[in-house]
């Protein structure tokens, strides 16, 4: 899955969906994309699955975990469905599942690594970033590299570690002050 075509698809389901400023309401997108959501608690291995079941579909959401980790995942989730067929998996019944586990934050499974990527894009847009970045007020920007994460993530509502690696992503990795 190239970098650009994930792009197209994020920028296409923001567009749909008429988000134009952060936060992304990500419970809101998924609804709007026919998905239904449920939080259950899975357990630690588990942070989320996509059921696709013919027409329905369901983002299964670990409400064990952080709101900022449930956003991601939710968005993770509307990336497979985007971007992936689905794997085949029978419970009674034929229906497609996507596990968000383990293996999506390890890095070696291609549909994993575009499904991140997706949501890191779908989460925090490079435009919105930059411009709340130009927004940053000279107090804020005296605050140094982590008061500048952390006023980003609240903006965004994801977690620091995620702004943090999508700054880098972008090239705006903060530099320490």
């Amino acid at each position: 899955m190239t970098v650009l075509k994930t792009e197209r698809a994020v920028a296409e389901v923001l567009e749909a969906c008429g988000v134009s400023g952060p936060p992304v309401q990500v419970e809101e997108v998924a609804r709007k994309l026919g998905a239904g959501l449920a939080f259950e608690n899975f357990g630690p291995d588990i942070s989320g699955v996509l059921i696709r079941d013919g027409q329905m579909v369901v983002i299964g959401v670990n409400s064990a975990h952080a709101k900022t980790r449930q956003r991601f995942t939710i968005a993770h989730e509307i990336g497979h469905l985007r971007l992936h067929q689905g794997r085949p998996m029978v419970v009674d019944r034929a229906v497609r599942v996507d596990r968000r586990d383990g293996t999506a934050s390890r890095g070696v499974d291609s549909e994993e690594i575009a499904a991140n990527r997706f949501a890191a894009e779908l989460l925090m847009p490079e435009e919105m970033v930059l411009a709340a970045i130009r927004q940053l007020s000279p107090a804020r920007e005296r605050s140094g590299s982590a008061g500048i994460i952390s006023h980003l993530a609240k903006k965004f509502d994801v977690s620091e570690q995620a702004m943090d690696y999508r700054l880098a992503n972008l090239g705006l990795a903060m530099p320490p002050f």
